[in-house]
């Protein structure tokens, strides 16, 4: 234990760098930190019953709602991802009491997702300069789409502000300016929408404590960044190819245009809808999801062959676990804010912790972040670390600062 004092500080350090470059350690490096959290927890009748009580005690019952339907479905099998991915986010659970020995891990993980942000951004730059007009969507060496999601978590975690930053890492929102050139490189339409917003909205509580004439040049400036960047060929082509196109196509009806992408997640939402409505409250699992739904699905049943998941987490959950599943999972992110809002009064802490989830809610419309593994470890990375910072800040007196 007096060995990992000084380990653990640049594991935690080394997921948050990690994460934004799609690479798979932090993975590996939470289910390390859950064993440890493991034992912290059971360890002691007055933690395990602290631990019980926290929003850690949601995300237990959700899992435990989910796995009780396994059980009686008899789907305890190897082959069943939702089994799986079940014990997966129950083991996730103990991430935070397994940082105990991290004097602030919350400040480790900015900074490790800071330095993150910036790596993706060099690598994206340096495929884009290599490659040059062949690049096609930046994806990591795997899946574009969850790619710029970990980039923009990893840019919303960086900045969160820090009592006496480093020096070449200071407080600022340089961080999402970075890592929307990798997202617009993904061409990922669920995440294209919400780096504008987050950014102009965090730029907003930034700016209040600028003197009005400089809020006022600063306010103008990021308007006129803003179109500038419109006006862009680039840029234009990409509004035109990933969003007028699905206007064009479902809307005004041309046909120039491939959308078949949006023709398999309509088939899939439709035939998700009609298996839905027959089992409302426990679902019917993953294993035979898609068996059931290509029955609905009629002749087009083969645009929906071979996939995992319905690119939609409200009509999943209500698949797999029903509707006190998706009451259970929405649950999980409502329990972490309020405990947010309640345990500190940093703003940038509680608008990350909004954003954070609000952002993994709307990708979730359009695809799945509930069942891959490096977002799964991601977000409980993310909500153990507050959650194990909160618990730091408990044990101060009254008196004391509670720094980043």
């Amino acid at each position: 234990m007096l060995a990992r004092r000084r380990i653990d500080l640049w594991l935690l350090g080394l997921a948050g760098i990690m994460f934004p470059l799609y690479l798979p350690g932090p993975v590996g490096l939470a289910s390390f930190f859950a064993i440890c959290g493991l034992y912290v927890v059971f360890s002691n009748r007055r933690r395990a019953w602290h631990y019980a009580a926290s929003a850690y005690g949601v995300v237990v019952l959700y899992c435990a709602w989910s796995l009780s339907l396994i059980i009686l479905r008899g789907e305890v099998e190897p082959g069943n991802r939702q089994f799986g991915f079940m014990l997966l986010l129950f083991g996730a659970t103990f991430i935070g009491p397994g940082l105990c020995l991290v004097r602030r891990p919350l400040r480790t993980l900015v900074i490790g997702t800071r330095i993150g942000t910036c790596a993706a951004f060099l690598v994206a730059l340096g495929l884009l300069l290599y490659h040059g007009h062949d690049l096609e969507r930046y994806s990591g060496g795997g899946n574009a789409a969850i790619v710029a999601l970990l980039v923009l978590l990893g840019a919303l975690v960086a900045t969160i502000r820090l009592d006496q930053p480093p020096r070449f890492l200071p407080n600022g929102l340089q961080y999402m300016a970075l890592a929307s050139f990798p997202i617009f490189l993904t061409e990922t339409r669920a995440v294209l929408v919400l780096v504008p917003v987050l950014f102009v909205a965090e730029f907003f509580f930034w700016s209040l404590g600028w003197r009005p004439r400089i809020r006022n040049r600063s306010y103008a400036g990021m308007l006129l960044g803003m179109a500038v960047l419109l006006f862009l060929p680039p840029v234009q082509d990409m509004i035109s190819d990933r969003f007028y196109s699905v206007y064009e196509y479902y809307v005004a009806g041309a046909n120039n245009y491939n959308m078949e992408s949006g023709d398999i997640r309509l088939t899939m939402w439709v035939s998700a809808l009609a298996v839905i409505k027959q089992h409302p409250l426990t679902g019917v699992g993953l294993m035979d999801m898609f068996a059931l739904m290509k029955v609905e699905a009629g002749s087009h049943a083969g645009m929906i062959e071979g996939f995992k998941h319905v690119h939609n987490f409200v009509l999943q959950e209500l698949l797999a676990n029903g509707v006190v599943g998706l009451v259970l999972l929405c649950a999980i992110p409502t329990a972490f804010l309020l405990t947010v809002l309640r345990q500190t009064l940093h703003r940038s802490i509680q608008r990350c912790g909004l954003y954070f989830y609000g952002s993994v809610a709307m990708f979730g419309l359009l695809h799945d972040p509930f069942y891959h593994e490096l977002c799964l470890a991601t977000s409980m990375l993310f909500f153990g670390c507050c959650m194990a910072q909160f618990r730091r800040w408990n044990m101060l007196t009254p008196a004391a600062a509670r720094k980043v």
